[in-house]
């Protein structure tokens, strides 16, 4: 997840097991897990070495979502013929590096023009070679867990004959440097802005604490109909939807919901609403991040690997939200709220 220059943003805080799953088949359950495991043991081993855009690794990285995609049965984008969207991003010293958003899509089956993004990113912040011992940031909650998740939820979407809108799965690149990858996304859409609906980012969500099991919070709750919508139906999936962990260290603005939730606001916009000195107008999407993480120390640090992971929460989580978003009626809208900090309005 991304540092902000918002400051009233605590520096070094970010985003971020059920064994009663949502798959009523045991032996689904299984596999689905196994699946899970194995996706999180690739993505944060240390050959990874931390999946830094630009690296050798992080294209590697690139192909194996590719083939994920496939085996899945997630298409490409409706006139794209690749899943890759390539662009230039700029590490802290401004130099160039090559990266790419892996985008897929999984179509409705039904009368909607309308599309629902689901996603997570990919890349993560490399290695440390000044550290003593483990110097690998292998990034299997930020954002590792994330990208599976994504899978998984594609993964259940594809079990049902129809969905409520068409969906687009995508695994971000150089979100750890600033957003770049759904940044691009935003301003060279693949899909019209003004036919997506809605959507949320999967944001550390594979280290729940131990007495906040089958409990997940939303970002910017505040602001749309996505949070009520998603808490009632996750609710009856077993699952509580929290409000966001704490309003006042700006976690909407920092994952990768924000380039679609802000589309046209500048960073001295936000910064006044968000501190409540003048409500920004504000034109975007209705976009959120659903995290577990509540505060545990392993956000950047090394010791952020697959063995913190608790995989079968991550899968009840991801399968519950596939179910909850299959059960949402053909004519839901997701609005923006009137609220204290913007004033939303949707793209034309």
């Amino acid at each position: 997840m991304k540092m902000t220059t918002i400051k009233t943003v605590i520096l070094g805080l970010c985003f971020g097991s059920s064994l009663v799953l949502a798959n009523d088949n045991e032996s689904q359950d299984k596999s689905t897990i196994q699946l899970a495991d194995d996706w999180m043991n690739y993505l944060a081993h240390d050959d990874r070495q931390g999946r830094l855009t630009g690296s050798v690794e992080n294209t590697d990285v690139q192909q194996w979502l590719i083939e994920r995609f496939e085996d899945i049965g997630i298409e490409q984008v409706p006139g794209q013929d690749s899943y890759l969207q390539k662009f230039t991003a700029h590490n802290r010293k401004g130099e160039p590096l090559q990266a790419a958003n892996v985008i897929g899509y999984i179509p409705c089956n039904c009368e909607s023009e309308r599309y629902f993004f689901v996603g997570a990113h990919y890349d993560h912040v490399g290695t440390n070679p000044k550290l003593e011992g483990d110097q690998i940031f292998n990034g299997a909650d930020d954002d590792a867990s994330g990208v599976v998740a994504s899978l998984i939820f594609a993964k259940t979407l594809k079990q049902y004959d129809s969905l409520p809108f068409n969906v687009v799965i995508a695994a971000w690149d150089a979100e750890e440097m600033g957003l770049q990858g759904s940044k691009y996304f935003a301003q060279n859409p693949w899909i019209p802005l003004n036919k997506i609906e809605s959507g949320f980012m999967f944001e550390l969500v594979g280290v729940p604490l131990e007495d906040k099991l089958n409990s997940a919070w939303m970002t910017g709750d505040k602001y749309s109909t996505l949070y009520p919508t998603l808490k009632a139906e996750l609710a009856k999936q077993g699952w509580e939807l929290d409000p966001v962990l704490d309003p006042k260290m700006g976690l909407f603005f920092r994952s990768d919901n924000a380039p679609f939730a802000m589309l046209d606001a500048s960073k001295d916009d936000i910064k006044k609403a968000f501190q409540n000195e003048k409500k920004a107008e504000v034109t975007g999407i209705p976009m959120h991040a659903i995290s577990v993480w509540r505060g545990q120390g392993h956000y950047h640090q090394p010791n952020d690997d697959a063995s913190i992971i608790n995989i079968p929460n991550l899968v009840s989580l991801a399968e519950s939200l596939g179910k909850a978003f299959h059960t949402l009626p053909a004519d839901t809208a997701i609005e923006w709220l009137e609220n204290g900090q913007f004033e939303f309005t949707r793209p034309e």
